[in-house]
């Protein structure tokens, strides 16, 4: 049990060192980068492809688009480094009032027989309620 507690110390010692040369803009050789994070366990990938995250705070939306993503296993323990890209803020009403459902989108649509467009367009205006959307579109208001 005491071999264990100095390696979870070595292991974040040498996060810890990790950290401080690539803040303090010390020069890191690649090669001793990897055996040091190799030797604390850390396994790092990149997750390619990723268009756009959200996160969704209580009171507020953060949209990064185009990021960097890089994944940290340190000890069974995945996380997720979210690096630049384009970031919006917006309230988290306006982002759920932006976003309309798809099947509500079909739904609207087969049964008042207008354009994608519109059946969003009444879904927005309608707090994303199909049954409202479609009796507006219906009755014209």
């Amino acid at each position: 049990m005491e071999m264990n507690v100095r390696s979870r110390q070595y292991g974040k010692d040498i996060i810890a060192c990790i950290y401080l040369k690539l803040m303090l803009g010390g020069r890191v050789n690649e090669r001793q980068l990897r055996r040091m994070m190799q030797q604390a366990g850390i396994k790092s990938s990149e997750l390619d492809g990723v268009r756009q995250v959200d996160f969704i705070l209580a009171d507020r939306k953060i949209t990064v688009k185009n990021p960097q993503v890089t994944i940290l296993e340190i000890q069974g323990t995945k996380t997720y480094q979210v690096v630049g890209g384009e970031e919006e803020v917006g309230s988290i009403a306006e982002a759920q009032k932006s976003e309309v459902n798809e099947e509500d989108v079909a739904l609207v649509t087969q049964k008042t027989g207008v354009t994608r467009e519109k059946a969003i367009e009444a879904l927005k205006k309608n707090n994303n309620k199909p049954a409202e959307a479609i009796i507006s579109l219906l009755t014209g208001k």
